[in-house]
């Protein structure tokens, strides 16, 4: 059989080109690769001598030819194919490329293979695996989204729920609240649940690596249980072993979820008896590594246990022991199943053992490495020369507070109780303070706002084990650090070092008087009144070209910005001051504090990342404006004014409406009635051609003037205290943003103004 008739034989696609043409000149073509190119060429012998690019007319085929014209001519080679009668119909062949002699001339043999099939089914995986991901990440952003906007008014009614505590109603309305406030924790704790699940169901659950001190993350954790324990016959205990060192790496946030989480399951399967975490360092599940050591950690209980089968589904998502354990205990099932996920990017393993009616151990194990507590590290702050008192009246976790600060340089001080600490707050200042929660004879926020007004320069975190929203809003509306426990060194290293006020007063010699760059003039009207009644001199420019103009005469000391202004916003405006301390001397730093309504902008890390000193959250309280401006020096310390600050406005509040958050306004303004009603006044008379202008930009479907026209309005709603007002705009910014349908929301704002007018009216 001579090479033509192999050719013709073999079920596959074969063309035969001269090496030594430029146009590739075919040699020999067999009957296969015409049918499959569905050639214009009815028989192999038309074709001959014709250019490849003539018997094959793709626009790939042209890359081919020049590849193969080339010095390091291709092996392989992938390409569609389209048929001249029907270009819409694609097929996909592979070919093989050969050197060799044909007739004894130099010559490529194309072995052509359809790969068609293979291609589609390629294809069509590539769309479900698509599609799959789509879906994947559609959930997760439903999750999160509802989470978020669940939470959100969850906090408002956290804040309402904690004012009606303030004013120490009748029993019967205390124990309403109390139980309100304990239904509220519960969604948010399901909540959270539902959130940490959707992060790990879209893979973007990253953990930290931070020192976990173990026997504070165990007792502190338990202690945020008791309350747990109080009308059951059960005993909480710590079994720590004295080989397991007291401090390793790892993630105590996520640490502290697993034990809480699966402590808190074994209290609510448990009547009697006792629940028990055990740490050792003798794992049973996971061999010894050569380096660093495996903790386990067994939660124990004398609850009413679990069979095998069971056991054998507990950590899926969603799954209960039966029904009749989901409707008499309550819970979602996914507790269990982010404990395991949890541990599983720890690089652990999970289980449990059981038995009905006489309990169960849930057990993980995690890799980790032991840190010495001795050791100093590079990364973490220094605190030389910084005093700070500490209250916690536990004495092991007191004693780790001492060490760890004392390790960065810190003076410290420690006490145990309320008295105490106010005791030591009177004789003599602190730069920090360092407080719990719970203490034996009262509560740390009350102890907070004690020592604001009796040493308003003294920065404050709250260093607590309680998962409280209502608590982490008061503290935010106070300007005070909320710190969980446990934290490492760096991070509470990193805490005192943030509330330090010698850290963040302006140098000796610099202006004292302010720059505002704020666009919105009920924002700017609102401030300037609080300034002025601080007796603060500033000036207010409306874009961050005007302010840098105005910086340039060396009139001001420090610089408050907005984030969103035309022309150049507040971050143009922090880039430019900071490229522009390049090519001075070292250590000359212009401070520079954000003023947002963006929440995530309060976070350090974010706004240290984009060139700020400070975060400053709108809408923003008279007191806050007050400690923050005395912590940079443009202020002077008078307790006297603080304590005027302090007092309630019941007059006003009796004739508020709930459109109107009457207790913040009251704070921003310094409890002056007159100058409350005056500021909303002035809002909704400036505030009327905004919703005109969204009105107008609704029906003209100018999406990019309805997002700017809503962005000023949602600034200007939320100075003036009308969060309800404030938060549809922010609403509606972001569905322009997105070229979202917006016209039930427009609707809605106009609404919600309106009815805001009707309630400045009445007051």
């Amino acid at each position: 059989m001579n090479a033509k008739e192999f050719f013709e034989s073999v079920p596959l696609g074969i063309c035969v080109v001269r090496r030594d043409h430029k146009d590739l000149r075919i040699l020999f073509v067999n009957h296969t690769l015409l049918y499959l190119l569905k050639s214009r060429f009815s028989t192999p012998f038309a074709a001959l001598d014709k250019p490849l690019a003539e018997l094959w007319p793709n626009p790939e085929i042209q890359d081919l030819a020049r590849k193969l014209c080339g010095h390091n001519p291709p092996r392989d080679f992938t390409l569609p194919v389209y048929a001249a009668s029907h270009p819409d119909r694609k097929r996909w062949v592979k070919i093989t490329i050969q050197q060799d002699l044909y007739e004894d001339q130099d010559a490529y043999i194309l072995w052509v293979t359809d790969i068609s099939a293979s291609k589609e089914a390629e294809e069509r995986l590539k769309r479900e695996v698509a599609q799959a991901d789509a879906l994947a990440e559609t959930k997760a952003n439903f999750l999160a989204t509802m989470s978020h906007e669940i939470r959100t008014p969850m906090q408002s009614v956290y804040g309402f729920l904690e004012l009606i505590a303030e004013e120490k109603p009748p029993q019967a309305i205390q124990t309403m609240v109390d139980t309100a406030k304990h239904s509220a924790s519960g969604l948010l704790e399901i909540l959270d649940d539902i959130l940490d699940f959707a992060k790990m169901d879209a893979d973007q659950m990253e953990l930290d690596h931070f020192e976990v001190p173990v026997r504070t993350l165990v007792r502190g954790t338990l202690e945020a249980l008791s309350v747990k324990v109080h009308g059951k016959d059960i005993n909480l205990i710590d079994d720590i072993a004295s080989d397991v060192p007291f401090v390793v790496i790892g993630d105590p946030k996520r640490l502290r979820q697993i034990i809480l989480n699966l402590t808190g399951n074994a209290l609510k399967f448990t009547e009697k008896g006792a629940v028990t975490v055990h740490v050792r360092n003798t794992p049973k599940v996971m061999p010894r590594p050569k380096h660093g050591l495996i903790l386990r950690f067994e939660i124990q209980d004398t609850g009413i246990g679990m069979s095998p089968e069971v056991c054998a589904r507990l950590f899926k998502p969603f799954s209960q022991a039966d029904n009749s354990t989901s409707r008499k205990y309550g819970g979602t099932g996914l507790g269990l199943s982010i404990c395991k996920r949890l541990v599983e990017l720890m690089g652990g393993q999970i289980g449990v053992d059981s038995t009905p009616g006489v309990g169960s151990v849930f057990w993980f194990e995690i890799p980790t490495d032991e840190v010495s507590t001795e050791a100093s590290s590079a990364d973490l702050p220094s605190l030389e020369g910084i005093s700070v008192l500490s209250v916690e009246d536990h004495p092991q976790g007191a004693r780790e507070i001492v060490k760890s600060l004392q390790s960065m340089g810190a003076k410290v001080e420690s006490c145990p109780t309320y008295k105490e600490a106010l005791e030591l707050v009177h004789r003599r200042p602190f730069d920090v303070g360092v407080i719990d929660q719970g203490l034996p004879d009262g509560l740390g926020l009350d102890l907070i706002k004690e020592i604001m007004n009796i040493r308003p320069l003294m920065g404050l975190i709250m260093y607590t084990v309680r998962d409280d929203i209502g608590l982490q809003h008061s503290l935010q509306a106070l300007g005070v650090t909320y710190l969980s426990k446990p934290a490492s060194r760096l991070g509470l290293g990193t805490a005192v070092k943030d509330s330090t006020r010698r850290l963040m007063t302006l140098e000796p010699g610099k202006p004292l008087r302010l720059l505002i760059a704020e666009d919105n003039e009920t924002v700017r009207a609102v401030i300037g009144r609080q300034l002025a009644k601080l007796g603060v001199d500033a000036d207010f420019v409306i874009n961050g070209q005007e302010a840098l103009k105005a910086l340039e005469t060396g009139r001001y000391g420090i610089l408050f910005t907005d984030l969103h202004m035309p022309g150049m916003d507040g971050y143009g405006l922090v880039d430019a001051l900071r490229n522009a301390e390049k090519g001075k001397p070292a250590g000359e730093h212009f401070p520079v504090v954000v003023l947002t309504a963006d929440v995530q902008m309060a976070q350090r890390q974010v706004y240290l990342a984009e060139g700020f000193d400070e975060c400053l959250l709108k809408p923003v309280s008279l007191g806050q404006l007050r400690r923050l401006l005395i912590r940079w020096g443009l202020l002077r310390d008078n307790a006297s004014e603080m304590q005027d600050m302090a007092a309630t406005p019941e007059a006003m509040a009796d004739s508020s409406d709930s459109l109107i958050d009457v207790a913040m306004l009251m704070e921003q303004m310094g409890s002056d009635r007159d100058e409350a009603i005056d500021m909303l006044r002035m809002f909704t008379e400036m505030s009327a051609p905004l919703v005109e202008e969204i009105r107008a930009a609704q029906d003209s479907g100018d999406y990019e003037r309805l997002a700017e026209s809503a962005h000023s309005l949602k600034g200007a709603a939320k100075s003036a205290c009308c969060l309800q007002l404030g938060d549809l705009a922010a609403r509606l910014q972001h569905d322009s943003e997105q070229k979202k349908p917006s016209g039930a929301l427009v609707q809605s704002v106009e609404e919600a103004f309106s009815a805001v007018c009707v309630a400045v009216q009445a007051l």
